[in-house]
């Protein structure tokens, strides 16, 4: 069965749409940074699944973030060519960071990430083109129409100074504007939360 949601906060933090759409691409800087480490995450995933729900591990690594330009690159391919143009993009980009079940069948290379600061903490927001694999493996059936994958990640510090929080996958997902927000449809399981989230 196919659900909709509005996840407003995708639409903050990843595509900006009406941010970025606005802003002039961002200029290269004069000195060299340097590489940054790779960001590593755990967290149980909770897979809801007639007649009970099971639980897994997901893994998630991160490269590197997205880049204004990158990602207001995206967003204007979202605004002026829908779905599709968003997924070309996505093809065409360099994978830098992955998300993984472990023990199962079904990853996805993340080719957009955004993190931004909260109150509490930080979100980090993850984006995918086709996840079939996750597809393959937790859905009954398969529509082309759902390409995009997303993970969100919420995060804030404990007391030993430990980046810890929960947070959400949608493996497969349909992406579209309305209104000037960004409207996501998913369809078969529900959105897979994520619990006991941490940072190595």
């Amino acid at each position: 069965m196919t659900k909709r949601i509005l996840v407003l906060l995708f639409a903050i933090s990843c595509l900006c749409v009406t941010a970025f759409s606005q802003m002039p691409a961002a200029q290269p800087s004069p000195t060299p940074k340097p590489k940054p480490r790779t960001e590593h995450f755990t967290a149980v995933a909770s897979l809801s699944r007639a007649p009970a729900t099971t639980a897994s591990w997901v893994d998630v690594r991160v490269s590197r973030y997205s880049s204004n330009s990158t990602t207001q690159r995206m967003a204007n391919a979202l605004i002026e060519g829908g779905q599709d143009a968003l997924v070309k993009e996505l093809e065409k980009a360099k994978t830098i960071g992955e998300a993984s079940l472990t023990n199962r069948v079904g990853s996805f290379d993340l080719k957009l990430i955004r993190s931004r600061k909260t109150p509490t903490g930080r979100q980090i927001i993850g984006v995918s083109d086709r996840p079939i694999g996750f597809l393959e493996a937790y859905s009954s059936g398969r529509s082309t129409d759902y390409k995009v994958g997303i993970i969100v990640l919420n995060l804030k510090t404990n007391k030993k100074g430990k980046e810890v929080g929960e947070g959400i996958l949608l493996y497969a997902s349909k992406v579209k504007i309305e209104n000037g927000k960004v409207d996501i449809e998913y369809v078969g399981m529900e959105p897979i939360n994520l619990a006991n989230l941490r940072k190595y």
